[in-house]
């Protein structure tokens, strides 16, 4: 015997970003109960948080305007970078917590400005007949021009990992330039780990056969150290001044953090099944946006041998630095079983966030 456990009714979906960046507010609604109904979404472009479109330039001093100078390949080059000030205080107030540094290379707010740098080291690239390891090379010169900067002096702690758009306007440290030529890097197609070493960080370029010297091997693939930092000029090289023990290496792609607190409530019972009422937030505290992300919601009976169908209810897609709250009511067999509670989508893996026992002594 199968046994359905059926969605009576969902609440609206209300996506809320952080107070420092309450801009958009983003809906999301489903009627379960009507045949073929679909999610609906009503909100601004994302692109209104993202990079040049969302904070606007203008000479009232609301804009960083940098330009760099530096030598590659018997070439000079200059390039100017234009960030706005609205994004470089959203980056100030966002949490530097993160210890896998390669999500502040692939944050989606600032991403307008690194491809901007992108796409001028692809036309330089072109130009001169470079090849991919030629223009990750001339990255690596650019950011060795970022002015070099101790977070204990600009910021009074230990570690403060930058964002892009941050190392662009204020300079940093050897991991603030990895994560910026990671950055870059990323916006190409041109694959390269983060090698965190013991108070020290580089980029792992991948092997094409044109380097030499310390590799890293990660998932099969063999990277090689390119350092950022001043003195460091050949790939393949560790500075005798640097400890080399290695503590971990970052791959660099966006990883979306989805978390949620779920609370249920039943609100009634009949004969045949109890009705419970599920509220809680689901949050995006990673870096890119959680695509197509839903709440499955696991049945167990556990005094018979009846079954009950997973129930997917869908999210739509929740962006970096958002949060959904909802509210769905589902009915569940009268019978005593449990209940899980995961979150899913396409760019992360499940995650169980949360569950509760049901039983005949429910009333």
């Amino acid at each position: 015997m199968t046994v359905c456990i059926v969605i009576v009714s969902a609440g609206l979906f209300h996506f809320v970003p952080p107070e420092d960046v309450k801009k958009t507010v983003v809906y999301a609604a489903r009627d379960l109960m009507t045949p073929g109904g679909d999610i609906v979404i009503v909100y601004p472009s994302l692109s209104d948080w993202s990079g040049l479109e969302r904070f606007k330039l203008s000479d009232e001093g609301e804009t960083y305007n940098v330009v760099y100078t530096w030598s590659y390949d018997t070439q000079s080059y200059s390039q100017s970078v234009e960030i706005p000030r609205e994004m470089f205080e959203y980056y100030q107030n966002k949490s530097h917590d993160r210890r896998d540094y390669a999500q502040y290379a692939v944050s989606e707010y600032d991403r307008d400005v690194v491809l901007k740098l992108a796409e001028s080291f692809r036309a330089h690239g072109q130009k001169y007949r470079y090849s991919e390891d030629e223009i990750a090379l001339n990255i690596i010169s650019f950011v060795h021009t970022i002015p070099y900067t101790y977070d204990s002096e600009t910021k009074g702690v230990l570690e403060y990992p930058r964002y892009p758009a941050e190392t662009l306007v204020e300079g940093g440290d050897c991991e603030d330039r990895a994560i910026l030529a990671a950055a870059i890097l990323y916006e190409l197609d041109i694959d390269c780990i983060l090698i965190h070493m013991k108070d020290h960080m580089a980029l792992g370029l991948k092997d094409n056969g044109n380097f030499t010297g310390q590799s890293y091997v990660y998932n099969g693939t063999v990277y090689y150290y390119a350092g950022v930092t001043d003195g460091e000029t050949t790939v393949g090289i560790i500075s005798e001044d640097i400890n080399p023990e290695l503590i971990a290496i970052f791959p660099v792609v966006q990883s979306p953090v989805l978390s949620a607190k779920i609370n249920q409530y039943m609100i009634g019972f009949d004969d045949d099944s109890y009705k419970y009422v599920l509220q809680g937030t689901v949050q995006n505290a990673g870096a890119g946006h959680g695509q197509n992300v839903s709440i499955r919601v696991v049945t167990e009976i556990t005094n018979s041998a009846d079954t009950v169908p997973d129930q997917l209810i869908s999210i739509a897609s929740i962006p970096e630095d958002y949060s959904a709250d909802i509210e769905v009511t589902i009915k569940v067999p009268r019978a005593n079983g449990i209940i899980t509670i995961f979150i899913e989508g396409e760019n992360f893996e499940p995650i169980e966030v949360g569950g509760f026992y049901f039983n005949l002594g429910n009333r």
